[in-house]
């Protein structure tokens, strides 16, 4: 039974790299998915305020086109001035002139306001595009990075799971199904006992328990945590030999 419990603690340990490299395997995409969930938010942030600039840039070409309009509109009035043939009519050309002025003079304060806005968002804008292309740079370098790690860390697993294979060949059929019953209930299914105790639930075995587990003669469980146990030092002595007790 010696043999079986070597076998025994040998699948264990392949198992318990397996489900490590098992998990890292699944938590290189969720990591590149959270990058790339960032990336996404942060290019539907900029793409807003382009949507917003450009809103600007339309109100600042319109408020031009009232601005010129009105010098239009002013140049006329000063024409009804000049050819106006009555007090009324001058005065009506006066009021105008002086009401279409005082509105361009305020759209002339708006518009520089304007120009203000539009130049520091696109100033902005400019700053927040190379960023966010530097984020997709670095995106684009991280998945190729992960897909390589990936490839890695999947070709050791597969080798991995072919020397399980081959160490699960070794055990009997009853001792491989109670190894993986236990396995599914609670992770790791083999215990070293030391010192009397098994190193899984820190309990006290019962003398009789650990004399027999010392001479590896059968296939033995913690009577507290179910776990298969091996003596410590039997499958340490180099030479196979079972302690005495």
């Amino acid at each position: 039974m010696r043999d079986q419990l070597k076998w025994l603690e040998e699948l264990q340990k392949h198992d318990a790299k397996i489900k490590e490299l098992s998990e890292a395997l699944g938590s290189i995409p969720a990591k590149i998915n959270a990058t790339l969930d960032d990336l996404v938010r942060v290019e539907s942030l900029l793409s807003q305020e382009r949507v917003q600039l450009e809103e600007a840039r339309k109100y600042l070409a319109e408020q031009r086109g009232l601005l010129a309009s009105e010098g239009e509109q002013i140049t006329s009035a000063k024409q009804k001035l000049s050819q106006s043939k009555n007090p009324r009519e001058a005065n009506a050309a006066q009021r105008e002139i002086d009401h279409t002025r005082e509105m361009s003079h305020s759209r002339e304060g708006e518009i520089k306001k304007l120009v203000e806005a539009v130049g520091a968002k696109e100033k902005v804008l400019n700053e927040r595009s190379a960023e966010v292309q530097e984020l997709r740079n670095s995106v684009e370098k991280d998945r190729g990075a992960s897909s390589s790690k990936m490839a890695g860390v999947q070709d050791e697993l597969s080798k991995l799971e072919g020397q399980r294979a081959g160490l699960a060949s070794n055990l009997k059929a009853d001792v491989l199904k109670r190894y993986a019953v236990i396995r599914n209930k609670k992770g790791n299914a083999v215990a070293p006992v030391r010192a009397g105790a098994c190193t899984a639930c820190n309990m006290n075995l019962p003398p009789q328990l650990y004399n027999t587990l010392r001479r590896g003669i059968s296939i033995e469980s913690c009577p507290y945590c179910h776990r298969i146990l091996y003596a410590a030092e039997l499958l340490a002595d180099p030479d196979g030999a079972p302690a005495t007790t």
